[in-house]
């Protein structure tokens, strides 16, 4: 059975009418086979699963169990004085040995299985008006002015047409810094074309396998799949040990690293990426391209773009996770508080470049910064209320809230606690309700002070905040209370 995004890329080839060969050599699909998915249900979702139930995919057709006698009586047909066996006599030979399954799943068996000629892979992208852009990692290791060395991670991207380029500094080669560099990239572009061309990229190409007939067939991680889906375009991946292939997107690194990187001093980061913020316009404005003869500004208005209807900072990366006892979402090492009523259910994060949004199901919990101030927790004040219901658990997660809120915290309440081991549970909640006013900046502002001049209660704080002629009149009636 075909995989969706399979299904997809042959309903995208027609509908961009490609000749029915064509598609056939570029996806291994057998042509009517093509014929048949054309005209099935637009594919709109990667998920297998929901696939195979929508189309009530699942019953085991049972011919799976013969696949290596099948395989065997395919070789020796292929002797010049037997002949190719045909799959009307291979279905015979199983009713035989008591196959009751259908004939669709033999004769897709037999195809799959029987020996063919290689298909004739696209061997050069000299593409047509929006058709094909291509995209790699590349890496150049660099020495700033100070004499500090760096690798400089760059993702790049160009329309083979118009020959456009769009070069991004990254700092990894993670699955999500490939989306979002895709998505700046189409709209550096202007739209989407109709097929990108990736190389080997391991986040993006989950496995590979090799056909009996030589072809390779390249099965997507279920998130760039839906990637694909959502923008509307069809990927493709260079065949591995094909230079012929492979050679044309790795020159478009070999392009940025000779062109750039080669005879350019750099004071640091920032200035690397200036300058190739102003090289990367000086290419796609001012330079005529050797291939083409032209600017490629010029080429890009003739491209066929499609409008591409997602951006990099707002694209939702989907991951399930188990709501925590302590009412907390973890991600990568930080969390993110929900309602406490969510405890032990399965939620949604939806991870957009800045924020994310949880979900329970269609209804949205909460929304937190991607990346929180103190780099290790984000808690919303509703939900921290909820962890004050307990009363004499009160004044300790108040504490550990603060205590959250950077390192520096931890000395101060530490002698603190030493200094007023009866007393302390008072300075926290006042502690507590400051925060509440003045925020996390101007708290550790004033923590600092305290620090610094010896003075540990809630009482010092507030005396140095109320210095402050913006909250004087808030934090009178805080003390006064």
């Amino acid at each position: 059975m075909y995989s969706p995004l399979e299904r997809y890329m042959v309903q995208k080839l027609r509908q961009a009418k490609l000749p029915v060969a064509e598609v056939s050599k570029l996806t291994g699909a057998s042509e009517r086979t093509i014929h048949r998915i054309q005209h099935e249900p637009e594919v709109e979702d990667v998920d297998e699963e929901e696939f195979r139930k929508s189309r009530k995919v699942g019953r085991p057709s049972g011919v799976d169990e013969f696949e290596a006698e099948i395989a065997q009586w395919l070789a020796e047909s292929r002797k010049p004085e037997d002949g190719e066996m045909k799959g009307t006599e291979v279905l015979a030979r199983l009713r035989q040995k008591g196959y009751k399954g259908g004939k669709s799943a033999v004769y897709e068996m037999v195809r799959r299985l029987r020996p063919t000629e290689t298909p004739i892979p696209i061997v050069r992208f000299e593409g047509l008006p929006g058709e094909f852009s291509q995209h790699d990692f590349g890496q150049r290791r660099v020495t700033y002015s100070d004499g500090t060395q760096a690798v400089v991670r760059f993702f790049v991207s160009r329309l083979k047409y118009s020959r456009f380029v769009d070069v991004q500094v990254v700092d990894n080669e993670q699955q999500e810094t490939v989306v979002r560099s895709l998505l700046r990239a189409y709209a550096h572009f202007g739209g989407v074309p109709l097929m990108s061309v990736f190389d080997n990229m391991s986040t993006v190409v989950q496995s590979r396998e090799v056909l009996d007939d030589g072809t390779i067939r390249v099965n997507w991680t279920q998130r760039f799949g839906q990637l694909a889906m959502d923008c509307g375009f069809i990927p493709l991946a260079c065949y591995p040990y094909r230079p012929q292939q492979k050679g044309s997107v790795e020159n478009l690194v070999g392009f940025v690293k000779s062109n750039f990187f080669c005879g350019r001093n750099f004071v640091d980061r920032a200035d690397l990426e200036a300058q190739l913020r102003s090289w990367v316009e000086h290419v796609n404005t001012e330079r005529v391209c050797d291939a083409t003869g032209e600017i490629p500004q010029a080429r890009l208005v003739r491209e066929s773009l499609k409008p591409c209807g997602h951006s990099a900072d707002t694209y939702a990366f989907k991951v399930s996770v188990v709501v925590r006892p302590t009412a907390r979402v973890h991600y990568r090492g930080i969390e993110y508080s929900v309602p406490a009523e969510t405890i032990g259910q399965t939620v949604t994060l939806h991870l957009q470049q800045s924020s994310i949004v949880i979900y329970l199901g269609e209804r949205k919990l909460c929304e937190h910064p991607r990346m929180p101030d103190n780099g290790k927790s984000s808690v919303q004040f509703d939900h921290a209320q909820e962890l004050f219901r307990f009363r004499r658990g009160k004044p300790y997660a108040q504490r550990q809230l603060l205590l959250d809120l950077d390192p520096s915290v931890e000395p101060y309440f530490t002698e603190l606690v030493h200094r007023r081991p009866q007393g302390w549970e008072k300075d926290i909640e006042q502690i507590y309700d400051l925060y509440q006013c003045i925020g996390r900046v101007d708290l550790l502002a004033a923590i600092a002070l305290a620090t610094e001049q010896r003075c540990f209660g809630a009482e010092y704080l507030i005396a140095i905040v109320q210095e402050s002629a913006s909250v004087c009149d808030l934090l009178s009636l805080l003390h006064q209370a």
